[in-house]
């Protein structure tokens, strides 16, 4: 059974509106009349989009700003339009740039109720076809522009991330094997693939707070003092006010904003039953893994016998006892 559709009538002929009117509504259509091709287009600009446009060939007024087709077909690629025409009249060479671009069909006039019916019912008949035809294609351009948006905001994010790696050589490849290790703890715990993405792309971005901080202070070989080690302990926050002011980051700024708090701090931060909650202890302890396994300015790499111990006498007060034991799972022994 046919859906009741919206049916648009532009003609300034009131014989013609008087003639069409009742059979239209007699199918249980909506019916609307503008006099103008202008006014047809202020009700598609208003937002009303009918199913089918009616232009009365032999009123002049509606081919005054015939544009008005050429746009219904934008807004409802499975809209019909259909032409009344006077016996022996061709279609008004003006119609013929919107008409030459689309199918339309003609209604002769004088019209035969069965005939008004038949095309009107018709043209609903062809649009819920194509609808569903285009609903495919719809949702296969959503897909495809959903991945263009992944895909774009990966760039992003690793373009971010390689400028972190361009100032201090100390941190290349290090942002990337955390995001990489976090993706594998992730992976072993069984997270969405929506937290897993989340919690990668924190990691390539975790350090970029860094920016701020002077370099000569990075890469310091004395010992640190207290200020010095409180202006590096402050990137987490900048770097969290960085992604939020990008839209599509701004998820990844509690992690990258609590990466450094301790395991039993961390519950007066975020909701312990929240996924962000996991997803911190699981950056905060990879991040120290990665940080004890590589060399840095002031001293070597630590060996695992100093790393391991360290990391699992830490479960449950520095670091999530999940995340710990989830990371020696999956490292190589």
């Amino acid at each position: 059974m046919l859906l009741s559709g919206r049916i648009l009538i532009v003609s300034d002929r009131a014989e013609v509106v008087a003639e069409l009117e009742p059979v239209i509504r007699a199918g249980r259509h909506l019916s609307s009349v503008v006099p103008d091709g202008r006014e047809a287009m202020k009700v598609l600009a208003d937002g009303m989009v009918p199913d089918v446009v009616i232009s009365d060939m032999g009123s002049e007024r509606s081919l005054e700003g015939i544009g008005y087709v050429r746009r219904f077909r934008e807004l409802n690629r499975a809209g019909a339009h259909v032409v009344v025409t006077e016996p022996g009249a061709p279609v008004d060479p003006r119609a013929r740039p919107a008409a030459a671009q689309e199918r339309f069909a003609v209604l002769p006039r004088p019209f035969a109720p069965d005939a008004v019916r038949r095309t009107v019912d018709e043209a609903l008949t062809r649009m819920e076809a194509e609808f569903r035809t285009l609903r495919a294609e719809v949702w296969r351009s959503m897909d495809r522009l959903k991945r263009e948006v992944v895909d774009a905001r990966a760039e992003m994010v690793q373009a971010l991330a390689l400028t972190i790696a361009a100032r201090d050589h100390f941190m290349h490849g290090h942002c990337e094997r955390v995001s990489e290790t976090c993706r594998k703890v992730a992976v072993a715990l069984h997270l969405p693939d929506e937290q897993t993405e989340m919690l990668a792309q924190a990691a390539i971005l975790h350090e970029i707070g860094k920016m701020s901080v002077p370099l000569e202070l990075l890469q310091k070989t004395t010992p640190l003092t207290a200020e010095e080690l409180e202006r590096i302990r402050s990137h987490t926050k900048v770097g969290a006010g960085i992604v939020r002011g990008v839209p599509t980051l701004r998820a990844l700024a509690p992690l990258i904003e609590h990466q450094m708090t301790d395991h039993c701090d961390l519950a007066g931060e975020v909701s312990p039953v929240a996924p962000e909650f996991l997803l911190i202890g699981v950056l905060r302890v990879v991040d120290a893994w990665d940080a004890m396994t590589s060399e840095r300015s002031y001293r070597q790499a630590l060996p695992r016998n100093y790393w391991e111990p360290f990391l699992r006498a830490g479960a449950g007060t520095r670091f999530h006892p999940q995340a710990v034991s989830t990371l020696m799972r999956v490292l190589p022994r």
